[in-house]
């Protein structure tokens, strides 16, 4: 019997738009090497395939569903594909386990009922056991499908919405189209009534699954994008944080040589002149030969120490603030040693071990210490230099206090002693403040936050 011409129009209409699809997932395969695609054309295909060998099951008078062999055998391999499409489309095996085993079910289901109905078909059974069978297949298949879909609208993906209501219109139109084939006053075959074909309902719901999956997929390709694009925004600032370490490591490096070169560099220079004239000195000039042997171990005392800072800032184990307080006390009483000015020191013997000093900051701080100090030291004039740390809430807080002779502030602001205050200042995230005015002294406070100690149990 000839199929009706309004019906043949639908049906190469729909399998024109199938084809499309299963063309446009091809070459998406072929593009992005991604199984998901070439699975998703064979499930496309395999079920065009169907529709046509349906077709010629329609025009027998005695058409019963599920039997004819190939078609059936298509419909299963369609049906597997598609659960395997869904799995990796929405990555189920990790978002919900349960869900996976559901569908392995359905799946285990379809091949147990491909294999059953070929052994049937081999050993000729009657089509209409073979068809109550299938019907029987088909519709666990769905209980299934409805069963596990709730579980997987759980999952709050954007993805899900296209799928779940694809899945919806498929699973509507194979229910449909397996129902209406008992239904008599339905299943009609009428010349000018696509309707009348059960076939037309399930295409029409798998035209409408493959159009939200394919959506789906372009979703899901927009978020893999996205995530590329966020993974190499992550990359490129972990690459700049990188060469800022490299760049800092390098700068500490830099000043580690230039302290080696210009201090310790000049006092072991002036140690060797020193020698040679006291050795020169010593038989005929005793008195001032003893002068500069004192010099000589008070400037072998300087390197001592400059080369305790260099080691201190060296030691990543040296973070604590009472690490800290023990090298600032050393170098002040080092630096206030022999001077008129009287050196009054506040710093704490113990503290709160939550927190210590920033590992990549520790010689910025120090350095920046010793500068405040050389600065009273050299340009203040004071009968007392006050010096007090404290640490409070996360926070390190260090002031340098004056009675000096001051100055204005304003006057002072393209030094390069306190450019150099204030870069190292930003380099530790703290705050710099500065009170001076003339005959008032002078007082330098800083403040920077602290680094958190972890402890790995």
């Amino acid at each position: 019997m000839a199929l009706p011409a309004a019906y043949t129009t639908l049906r190469l209409f729909l399998d024109g738009m199938l084809c499309m699809m299963a063309l446009y997932a091809l070459l998406s395969y072929f593009q992005q090497q991604k199984s998901i695609y070439w699975q998703y054309a064979l499930y496309i295909l395999c079920m065009v395939a169907t529709f046509w060998i349906d077709d010629i099951g329609y025009g027998k008078v005695d058409y019963l569903p599920g039997a004819d062999y190939r078609a059936a055998l298509l419909e299963t391999i369609a049906f597997v594909l598609y659960i395997r499409f869904a799995v990796l489309l929405m990555n189920i095996a990790v978002q919900d386990s349960v869900s996976y085993r559901i569908l392995w079910v359905i799946t285990t289901i379809l091949m147990a009922g491909a294999l059953l109905d070929t052994v049937l078909w081999l050993a000729g059974a009657s089509d209409s056991l073979r068809s109550t069978l299938y019907t029987i297949n088909r519709f666990s298949v769905a209980a299934g499908a409805l069963l596990v879909m709730p579980r997987i609208l759980r999952l709050r993906q954007a993805v899900v919405t296209y799928f779940i209501v694809g899945s919806l219109l498929f699973t509507s139109g194979c229910l449909l189209a397996l129902c209406i084939n008992f239904i008599p006053a339905l299943f009609t075959r009428q010349i000018d009534h696509p309707f009348t074909y059960p076939i037309t309902f399930m295409q029409l719901g798998v035209v409408g699954e493959v159009l939200c999956f394919t959506l789906g997929m372009s979703l899901r390709n927009r978020e893999n994008e996205q995530e590329k694009i966020k993974y190499q925004a992550q990359l490129i600032e972990q690459l700049l944080e990188n060469e800022r370490k490299q760049q800092k490591l390098q700068r500490i490096r830099d000043d580690i040589a230039r302290d080696l070169h210009d201090d310790v560099g000049s006092d072991l220079s002036s140690i060797n002149l020193l020698s040679q004239a006291a050795a020169r000195q010593l038989d005929r000039q005793p008195d001032e030969a003893r002068a500069l042997i004192l010099t000589i171990g008070q400037t072998s005392q300087r390197v001592v120490a400059t080369m305790r800072e260099i080691v201190w800032s060296l030691n990543s184990a040296q973070t604590s603030l009472e690490s800290f307080s023990f090298r600032l006390r050393e170098t002040a009483s080092l630096l206030f040693d022999h001077q008129p000015t009287e050196l009054h020191l506040d710093l704490p013997l113990d503290s709160d071990p939550t927190w210590v000093l920033p590992a990549e900051g520790r010689r910025d701080l120090f350095l920046m210490v010793k500068e405040m100090l050389h600065n009273a030291v050299r340009h203040a004039q004071a009968s007392h230099v006050y010096v007090q740390v404290r640490q409070q809430a996360g926070v390190l807080q260090v002031s340098v206090r004056d009675d000096g002779r001051g100055f204005r502030v304003a006057d002072r602001t393209t030094g390069n002693g306190l450019r150099s205050l204030n870069q190292r200042a930003a380099s530790l995230s703290g705050q710099l403040h500065i009170e001076s005015a003339p005959g008032a002294g002078t007082l330098v406070t800083f403040q920077c936050p602290l680094a958190e100690d972890v402890v790995i149990a």
